[in-house]
């Protein structure tokens, strides 16, 4: 076990080093405003998790090598780190453990100074809650589960070292924060892991909770128990406060520096406790995704809407996967990923991670320097708000799955059941062209910049929320919902029927969350909308549904057909399906007219049937048949559009993000959009070829030119 230091947390700090004063700052440093991040869209990292039992370990580490890299790499910021999480730290810190390697070397100080000196932001790395040292040196901080046991998810053999933000670690995080901010000058702290692993029952969370609240922690999981869902809330607010010791540190010691927590964690499910009160302690948000073009539009829409101030940082890595230390994507791959946190307006980091005896992979940051400069002209064209003409209801109180109630958490996953239908929705939007962004209720009183809002099986919402929605609708918004949305408020109360009964135009029957076999079948009224199904062959649904009564004056689509009742297993109307039979009359989904707006609801989940994608769609333009923008194009092609007031224009890009690279080119896609303002011309960015288009009853049409991955063009007005 690594040595323990002495003393209380409070007074390692006054151990520090003199390395404070603008007189120590390099020049090239002192370009750098407080807000210096909005024009910093090209990041790099070069992950640095080293233990030192080996002497080997970091042995041939080199400063100016590293820095060369990320040059090399053409980053305008580094996220350099000050330690891991192995817990070591890369500066002679009074009040952990520096890296056994380093013998007492300011490596921190010496990567800061060069950075600054060849005009590169710098961002410290910091490792919270996973920290290797603090998990071995005071048992008495490390997080407990369920089981009694160690490691959450990793296991108790781990080599990760997870503890808990409830316990005295959060005293030994305020120290070693102040004594960074104290010994160095920097543009940012990145404070990285900053959620619950898992739902932790150590002694320091049980004594919270009884001096708080009350009796035990809570253990069986139900989400519509108040008790529970309090216990979840609690953590939420706990985690929030833990990261506002780290924060407010860094306000009170290093104000001009920004600070961002770990941000990837907020689209994941409830376990990990990442929601509001954590949003409020960054400046910006960050966060690493290595999904495919679904997971990151979906992020960077998310991200770019939740965070304090833009841009927000899309963060992906060079290797395949994490835990694969010589994996490497394609430089087709990499671009592509650039291109779409481009068209996103979002700034993009690349990571990297160092070999064990701390040399680099100088050809990764080639690679990624290769796609910097070929895209870095498009950088200066961004900026402004997202058009979305619809708004995905992302409910940051809803990351979870009904089905769980009664189990207990001790054998928990991270199922979710909300987070994968509102990224369904995003598909089917992406893949039809249409103008959208992810909202959350951060965004409830800007309902109005939209014209449908989507509520996609939102299991939680509050009276407010509700409130708001119901006026979104009456002043001529459009919604559509699903499942349970608006039955459960956030405090876990299920109510008798659904807040939005009278906006939806249908009231609870049966409220029922198990996944079984049934069937939407179309009603004269809803043919369109299922065009290709008919009665006696509806579309299948094998999640959960609800049964409803539609309200007066509600027009009914489809209603619910069961398969042939069996009266027991071994009994069957087709061996390898459950085809449909007995007609229930029961609706499935409801049309309604709420003052100046529409509305649709489906008692089933139908944004998660595949074979419905179409009807989807054909919903939503029931709700709204015109939007900014729409083309035809391959469903790999995706579009965005930004206004721009200051420069009088809206920028308009298509990504083409294909499923194998590299890329095959794209032709003929023509566009179709819908502007508040005529538009004078278009230039294709950043070479300002003219373009073609023509006006006619309020729509602009243009041809764009070949595709490859990213074209960009500029609506101008003036």
């Amino acid at each position: 076990m690594w040595g323990r230091p002495s003393g209380d947390c409070r007074s390692f700090v006054k151990k520090t080093a003199t390395r404070t004063g603008k007189d120590k700052l390099p020049e090239a440093a002192r370009g750098f405003g407080p807000r210096w991040y909005e024009k910093t869209w090209r990041r790099s990292t070069i992950d640095m998790h080293i233990p030192d039992w080996d002497p080997k370990f970091l042995s041939e580490f080199d400063v100016e090598k590293y820095v060369d890299a990320f040059v090399r790499s053409r980053a305008q910021s580094v996220l350099a780190y000050a330690m891991s999480h192995t817990g070591l730290f890369t500066y002679p810190t009074a009040v952990g453990r520096q890296h056994a390697a380093l013998q007492g070397r300011d490596v921190l100080g010496e990567m800061i100074d060069t950075c600054h000196r060849r005009g590169i932001a710098f961002e410290v790395y910091t490792s919270v809650i996973f920290d290797r040292w603090a998990f071995d040196t005071h048992p008495e901080w490390r997080g407990i589960d369920a089981r009694g046991q160690t490691g959450f998810e990793f296991g108790p053999d781990s080599r990760y070292g997870l503890v808990c933000p409830n316990s005295p670690y959060r005293e030994y995080v305020r120290a070693w924060t102040r004594e960074l901010c104290e010994r160095y000058e920097f543009e940012a702290v990145f404070f990285d892991m900053t959620y619950w692993p898992g739902v932790c029952y150590c002694e320091h969370c049980q004594k919270r909770w009884a001096g708080e609240v009350g009796g035990e922690l809570p253990r069986i999981v139900n989400w519509t128990d108040e008790r529970w869902v309090k216990f979840q809330r609690t953590r939420e607010r706990w985690l929030g406060e833990f990261a506002s010791v780290a924060t407010g540190t860094v306000r009170r010691y290093r104000p001009g520096a920004a600070v961002e927590h770990q941000s990837s964690t907020f689209p994941a499910s409830w376990l990990k406790g990442a929601s509001h009160p954590l949003v409020v302690q960054n400046d910006f948000l960050s966060g690493d995704f290595y999904g495919g073009p679904l997971q990151g539009s979906f992020a960077r829409k998310h991200g770019g809407e939740l965070t304090p101030n833009r841009p927000y940082v899309f963060a992906t890595s060079y290797s395949t996967t994490l835990i694969d230390h010589t994996g490497q994507k394609s430089e087709a791959l990499l671009e592509a990923k650039a291109s779409a946190a481009i068209a996103d307006h979002t700034a993009f980091l690349f990571i990297d991670a160092i070999d064990p005896v701390g040399t680099v992979h100088v050809a990764a940051h080639d690679c990624m320097g290769r796609i910097y400069q070929k895209l870095a002209p498009y950088y200066r064209e961004l900026g402004g708000e997202r058009v979305a003409d619809i708004a995905v209801y992302h409910s940051l109180d809803s990351k979870f799955d009904l089905r769980e109630n009664g189990r207990n958490v001790a054998g928990l996953g991270e199922s979710d059941t909300h987070t994968p239908s509102a990224m369904n929705v995003a598909d089917r939007l992406i893949t039809n062209h249409l103008p959208f962004t992810i909202i959350t209720a951060r965004q409830l009183d800007q309902l109005a910049r939209f014209k449908v809002l989507i509520l996609p099986n939102v299991h939680h919402l509050s009276p407010a929320e509700a409130r708001a929605i119901r006026e979104f609708v009456r002043n001529g918004g459009g919604v559509y919902a699903s499942g349970g949305s608006s039955l459960v408020t956030t405090a876990g109360r299920r109510l008798k029927d659904f807040q939005l009964a009278d906006v939806f135009g249908a009231s609870l029957v049966k409220a029922d969350w198990s996944d079984r076999v049934h069937y939407l079948t179309p009603t004269g009224t809803g043919a369109a909308d299922f065009t290709g199904w008919e009665p006696k062959y509806p579309p299948l649904s094998k999640g959960h549904g609800f049964e409803v009564r539609a309200r007066r004056g509600a027009e009914v689509l489809a209603t619910t057909t069961l398969p042939w009742p069996a009266p027991q297993p071994s009994l069957f109307s087709s061996i390898h399906s459950n085809p449909p039979w007995v007609q229930t009359g029961n609706p499935e989904v409801v049309f309604n007219r709420f003052g100046k707006g529409r509305v649709v609801y489906c008692a089933s989940v139908l944004e998660d049937i595949d074979g419905l994608r179409a009807t989807f769609i054909r919903l939503v333009r029931r709700l709204q048949p015109e939007f900014a923008f729409e083309a035809d194009a391959p469903a790999a092609v995706e579009l965005t559009l930004f206004a721009q007031k200051d420069r009088k224009r809206h920028v308009l890009c298509l990504v083409n993000f294909q499923s194998q690279m590299p890329n095959l080119p794209v032709d003929g896609i023509e566009v179709r959009l819908r502007l508040p303002r005529r538009v004078r011309s278009i230039r294709q960015l950043p070479d300002g070829q003219p373009i073609k288009f023509r006006q006619q009853k309020g729509v602009l049409t243009f041809t764009a030119p070949r595709l490859r991955t990213l074209a960009m063009f500029a609506l101008n007005h003036g």
